[in-house]
């Protein structure tokens, strides 16, 4: 039977080859088949939700895959925000009014016009229906159009920092489909994948965590470079490049001995990035005895993080900023306590604290007698079980009994939210700026979020630097994580496939930190080194001409990079 199925299947390839049709290998697996002569790139991943702003999974890689397809009014290259959507924008004094003026000719992949009503529509509907990342969408007042093509954004406090934290970050929708939702959660319907982006979604299957994207070709920003994307679940990312079946994986941390097998090898090429992300190890504020910042700090004393990048992550990572945000972030607070590990004073903090071994079991007890038990529980993220077990041996050794218990991101977020643990082992990106103490959880700081909110109105980069340095200090004293470690990322891939992958500096969007930047399906006429006014020398077109004449440039991307130039 089994031979049967293999030839059937072969004959339905055959008859596919030429038809840019999806079919179901073997085991189940959705498989592309692309026509002649199309470009396709492959990566792996996993189900991140339904890539609409409402529906994806709320974290970064959910992100990515809406992005493909929805923009918004600014974006970000490798180094710094550009215009996207809006042309150019400006800010009244206050930073309280901003002005888009916007790109003419765009369209909805609909082929229905893209206008300032869409822009209006969009901020007035996420009021009632938050979208799954927090862009600050209550602070806006109200949006006021100017014209079809300029629109200004009125709100209700400064934010000096809007252009960074909101406009580069809220995907524009398009009010003629979206209007009538009620539920943008749950709405499933083609027209919900609508977007002005680069690539249009062709298939999901969740199960398999599948995702096909084709090109749209008529992209405002020109014919993307690629003609199919897909990203699906595989066993093992470095097995499944050497034998072609994806062309670019992505790897961190503890994975740098799989990104090693790679560095010598001619058929890839690997770029690395500071990840903007962190591991740590979650606190419960509100619960016994973990609500005792003493405890915490005892905990902390007795967990080798030095040991931990080294043992565990093989170097692949550093020790973490015990303040959250990444050392390479112009927010960074250095000198902040690290609670370099010493299980002397772990161990006479928890005495002084009244938790002592009473019955000579080496666990400690609580005041009543009962051993001081705890689950541990830890996201699979990055397959933190060796992570967890590592926690867990460094506790038993204070005396602290835990039992790991690994569980997926959709699972062990709700616990976290919920408050139903003690200690976990959790991690996130977006760790270039400050952020809101929702990542906390159980803990609140009344300080913390007034310092948060005055760095946020603040014209003044320097006061806002000593706010969110005074955030990372109470961060980093009470407590209620404690950060473990910032891993390094690799992206390793493919040349002949697609070779203009990049990590975007300070992270996509709010800080996403995967090299997976739509830039990466679009040509882009700044690599041919333009200023930082955007302007491009002679000596670069010419290199330009040179590469059309080499036929790696098409003449419309020519013309794009002439346009660049001015004597």
């Amino acid at each position: 039977m089994k031979k049967i199925m293999a030839l059937l299947m072969m004959a339905l390839l055959l008859c596919c080859a030429f038809s840019g049709m999806v079919v179901a290998n073997e085991e189940g697996e959705m498989v592309a088949v692309a026509e002649e002569g199309e470009k396709v790139v492959k990566i792996s991943g996993d189900d991140w939700g339904y890539p609409t702003p409402f529906a994806h999974y709320p974290r970064g890689p959910g992100y990515i895959r809406m992005s493909f397809m929805f923009d918004t009014l600014t974006w970000k290259d490798e180094d710094r925000v550009i215009p996207w959507l809006a042309d150019s924008w400006s800010a009244s004094y206050d930073a309280k009014i901003w002005t888009f003026y916007l790109h003419r000719g765009v369209k909805w992949s609909d082929g229905e016009p893209f206008t300032a009503d869409d822009v209006k529509f969009t901020f007035d509907y996420v009021k009632e229906h938050p979208q799954q990342l927090n862009y600050d969408e209550q602070n806006v007042d109200h949006v006021e159009i100017m014209d079809p093509y300029t629109v200004s954004i009125h709100l209700k406090e400064s934010r000096p920092a809007f252009i960074e934290d909101v406009t580069g970050s809220i995907p524009i929708i398009p009010e003629h489909i979206w209007k009538d939702v009620d539920e943008p959660g749950k709405y499933r319907d083609d027209d919900a994948v609508i977007g002005t982006g680069p690539l249009k979604l062709v298939e999901y299957v969740p199960e398999q965590g599948y995702y096909e994207y084709e090109a749209n070709t008529e992209c405002f920003k020109g014919h993307p470079i690629i003609d199919l994307f897909i990203s699906r679940e595989v066993s093992n990312d470095a097995i499944a490049l050497k034998a072609g079946d994806i062309d670019v994986a992505s790897f961190w941390g503890k994975e740098i001995v799989a990104k090693e097998e790679f560095e010598n090898d001619p058929d890839f090429e690997i770029i690395t990035g500071p990840s903007w992300w962190v591991r740590k190890l979650y606190f419960n504020c509100e619960k016994y005895p973990t609500n005792i910042k003493e405890f915490r700090h005892a905990l902390a004393y007795g967990i080798d993080r030095e040991g931990f990048v080294k043992n565990v992550m093989h170097d692949g990572a550093i020790v973490a900023n015990t303040g959250i945000i990444h050392p390479d972030s112009k927010w960074y607070k250095d000198d902040l306590p690290g609670y370099e590990y010493n299980n002397v004073t772990a161990n006479k903090m928890l005495d002084e604290l009244n938790f002592t071994d009473t019955d000579g079991n080496g666990v400690r007890n609580y005041p009543g007698g009962e051993d001081i038990e705890f689950v541990l529980f830890a996201n699979t993220i990055m397959n933190a079980k060796d992570e967890a077990e590592y926690i867990h041996e460094n506790l038993e050794k204070i005396g602290i009994k835990t039992e790991v218990r690994m569980m997926s991101s959709k699972e062990i977020d709700p616990i976290l939210n919920t408050g139903e643990f003690n200690i976990a082992i959790s991690g996130h990106g977006a760790i270039v700026q400050p952020r809101k103490l929702y990542t906390f959880y159980s803990y609140k700081n009344d300080e913390y979020n007034e310092l948060y909110e005055k760095q946020l109105k603040t014209t003044k980069e320097d006061v806002r630097k000593e706010c969110v340095g005074d955030m990372q200090t109470i961060i980093a004293d009470d407590l209620p994580v404690y950060a473990l470690y910032h891993p390094l990322m690799w992206e390793v891939y493919n040349p002949d496939k697609l070779d203009t992958w990049f990590y975007t500096k300070d992270g996509i969007a709010v800080g996403i930190p995967i090299a997976q930047n739509k830039l990466i399906f679009l040509f882009d006429p700044w690599r041919y080194d333009a200023n930082e006014d955007g302007i491009i020398d002679e000596s670069e077109v010419d290199d330009a001409t040179q590469d059309y004449d080499d036929g790696k440039i098409t003449s419309e991307q020519l013309d794009m990079v002439s346009n660049l130039y001015y004597p």
